[in-house]
């Protein structure tokens, strides 16, 4: 009887594990594609270094720095603002109170961030990000804002460069 009721949890708690990440999760695509190419890809409005564990940004003065266990974020004054977060469970936490939504797939995903509280700076951003072949974005185009200042992105990067901006990203984030 007990070895039943074993049975029937593990299967219960298999079920409920499945459901869970189908309904929280982006498209395992959309992950895989953000995640797999080392690249530096330069746009008219700012840059997005990667390489599959490290991000690294910059948009008109900003500059930011994220792994999965920090955020770090210098204004244009250049302040800089560091918060030890888990992104896991904080990608949970916005995705359950609908903060964040990843829809689509293939290249493109349409992607909202309600406004979210990060390094003592305000985040949101509404557009769509697309993806090359190799993992760096093609394209993206949509409206961010940080502290209130809003940010019109638009287009295809004017080049990609094959390496991370690993110096910038260490300056930023520290040590």
């Amino acid at each position: 009887m007990a070895r039943g009721w074993s049975i029937a949890f593990a299967t219960a708690a298999a079920f409920i594990l499945a459901a869970y990440l189908a309904v929280f999760m982006p498209p395992v695509d959309f992950l895989e594609k953000a995640r797999s190419g080392v690249y530096t890809a330069y746009f008219l409005w700012g840059v997005v270094s990667a390489d599959g564990s490290h991000a690294y940004g910059e948009l008109d003065g900003y500059r930011f720095a994220i792994n999965l266990w920090r955020v770090a974020v210098c204004d244009p004054s250049g302040a800089c603002a560091r918060e030890d977060v888990n992104l896991v469970a904080l990608y949970l936490q916005l995705r359950t109170s609908g903060a964040l939504s990843i829809d689509g797939g293939g290249p493109c995903y349409d992607v909202r961030l309600r406004e979210a509280r990060l390094a003592g700076h305000v985040f949101s951003f509404s557009g769509t990000v697309c993806f090359a072949g190799d993992g760096s974005p093609s394209r993206i185009d949509g409206v961010a804002e940080v502290d209130g200042r809003r940010f019109e992105l638009s287009g295809g990067p004017l080049k990609v460069e094959r390496r991370f901006l690993f110096e910038n990203y260490m300056e930023v984030h520290g040590g």
